[in-house]
């Protein structure tokens, strides 16, 4: 399979969390009774009843997200062809790249505590969204305006040469630009700062789609979260062939340009009441109250957890990709295409038919369905049994569609916990663990394999001992998935045991206080070792996934 390992089954695995406990029952239930809201008729969660996203007031909200889903496709896109193809970026340096990107949505709570407390003119949504993206369009115009430098190979042919061969090529080696792959550097920085943008973008419309989906009557709760994250996939495109016809610079103006509408959109064609200010300390002290209920920081626990141990994946998959497979970046971004439609095909069978599908099973077949693909593909690619493009990026797609249902469904939870006036912080708290598991789990993945040294030059060599090596890293990889099962238990089934024990499982201190140590050591941890990663002073350190200093 391709380098984002598992690409699907890291992403519908880690969506999921929770923890058993010897929580004391609530002893006056005040909180509960002010922070949950009322079953309405129908099973809705709050007034006002099931909203037309097509309308006038919320059609910018949909807006949002296949702006969010364009921009979030493009920048990662860009990682494969330019530090793999173009600077010949080591694995670790691979992974760090794409772990920069996307680490930014773990402080989606930070961003959502912000747009819940500080109104700007009264405005809590709209005013963050048009910041965020003035942030992100900087970021864009500054790498639009960056010239990319020279590529390590000058002669793309000679990627295709094994070290071990050079000597048959007198002189090839003083054609390599050595400098290369340090080069990228500024630009996954720029990315992932372009990314803090646009994430705040996407929190503010986090809110606002919780306030919706929890109007939704109880039998088709989970509709307006179908049709958001449908359009956000369906935007997950970039094409291209990376001859520099088109070239970096080149294609952050187009995006630039195609994002350019979503600003006025976003002020139009939202509809939002001006809210008065919050009492800061109220609010965190709500914020405390909620953390400690059982059924939130059990879940909080499921998904960090079984995050962690599903999203483990191994760190010499770009070079597979690059070196035996050969896959060309137009094709790789073909299959990107065509892996998110059919990833989207997933997400609206789900709010089809699958709005009442039991959870914990769902998450079962779905994983087990795309590991099963996956190691035969893998293991037959890293054996020389069969090494062919298709073959690698081919099968793989046929399990996006159970990945689609597996991440849905794990977004569902989130909106039956949340109550009114912290849509922001709740959405973005719960959604922040799921995405924080990720880049904890990739520092985890590059000190691992630090041991088998899996570099480049192995690679290209291709002999038994790296096949064998790169055998235990996935099939470690493949453990840690169906290790991730035994979380499970902690999973409610469905919407009803959810709002069940968010009402009667009790409170805990303890594991509230607990539960904020963990992640918290988790974010700093997180963004510590994949920050020393991209420098060479720190990149060398067994903690950032090298051999030592």
């Amino acid at each position: 399979m391709a380098a984002p390992v598992s690409r699907a089954a890291k992403i519908e695995i880690s969506q999921r969390m929770s923890l058993l406990s010897n929580a004391s029952q609530a002893k006056d239930g005040e909180y509960e009774a002010a922070k949950t809201p009322d079953i309405l008729e129908g099973g809705a969660l709050r007034e006002g009843g099931a909203p037309s996203l097509l309308s006038k007031e919320y059609v910018g909200v949909i807006a949002q997200y296949a702006a969010v889903g364009l921009v979030d496709s493009v920048l990662p896109s860009t990682i494969y062809p330019l530090m793999q193809s173009y600077l010949n970026a080591s694995g670790t340096q691979i992974v760090t790249a794409s772990t920069l990107i996307a680490l930014p949505w773990s402080f989606k709570v930070f961003y959502g505590i912000l747009s819940d407390c500080v109104p700007i003119y009264g405005y809590r949504r709209r005013p963050y969204m048009v910041l965020g993206w003035l942030i992100c369009f900087a970021m864009l115009l500054i790498m639009a305006s960056s010239s990319v430098g020279a590529p390590y190979f000058s002669n793309p042919g000679d990627a295709n040469i094994a070290p071990e061969d050079y000597y048959l090529h007198p002189g090839i080696e003083n054609t390599f630009n050595l400098d290369a792959p340090s080069k990228g550097n500024k630009y996954v920085l720029l990315m992932m700062v372009s990314a803090f943008g646009y994430l705040m973008a996407d929190v503010c419309a986090d809110g606002i789609v919780v306030q919706l989906a929890q109007q939704e009557p109880e039998n088709v709760r989970g509709t307006t979260q179908t049709i958001i994250y449908g359009t956000r996939t369906a935007m997950n495109v970039y094409g291209g062939t990376f001859d520099w016809s088109l070239s970096f610079p080149t294609l952050m103006i187009i995006l630039t340009c195609c994002l350019a509408p979503v600003i006025p959109i976003t002020w139009f064609f939202i509809k939002e009441e001006k809210t008065p200010r919050a009492i800061f300390s109220d609010y965190l002290r709500e914020l405390w109250a909620f953390i400690q209920n059982r059924a939130v920081y059990q879940i909080i626990f499921y998904n960090f957890f079984s995050g962690v141990v599903a999203n483990f994946s191994y760190t010499v998959g770009s070079p597979i990709q690059r070196y035996w497979v050969h896959v060309t970046p137009i094709n790789n971004s073909v299959s990107t295409v065509i892996s998110n439609f059919v990833f989207m095909v997933g997400i609206f069978i789900t709010g089809k038919w699958g709005l009442h599908w039991n959870w914990r099973w769902v998450t079962v077949v779905t994983s087990l369905l795309v590991i099963i693909v996956d190691v035969v593909v893998t293991l037959l690619v890293i054996w020389d049994v069969y090494r062919n493009q298709w073959f690698w990026l081919g099968p793989p797609l046929a399990v996006e569609v159970p990945a689609g249902i597996s991440f849905i469904i794990s977004t569902f939870v989130t909106i039956e916990l949340a109550g009114e006036g912290n849509e922001g912080a709740v959405y973005g708290l719960l959604t922040t663990v799921t995405n924080l598991s990720a880049p904890f789990s990739s520092t985890l993945t590059k000190i691992v394999d630090q041991k088998w040294n899996m570099t480049n030059e192995r690679i290209q060599n291709d002999d038994h001992s790296i096949r064998s090596d790169a055998t235990k890293a996935v099939m470690l990889m493949y453990g840690m998935t169906v290790a991730s099962w035994l979380f499970l238990p902690l999973l409610p089934k469905q919407k009803t045991q959810t709002q069940e024990l968010k009402r009667t499982g009790g409170t805990s201190k303890l594991f509230g206080g607990l539960t904020v140590f963990y992640i918290a050591f988790a974010l700093v941890w997180s963004v510590m070792t994949n920050l020393m990663g991209i420098f060479a002073s720190t990149s060398c350190l067994v903690i950032a996934g090298g051999d030592g200093c």
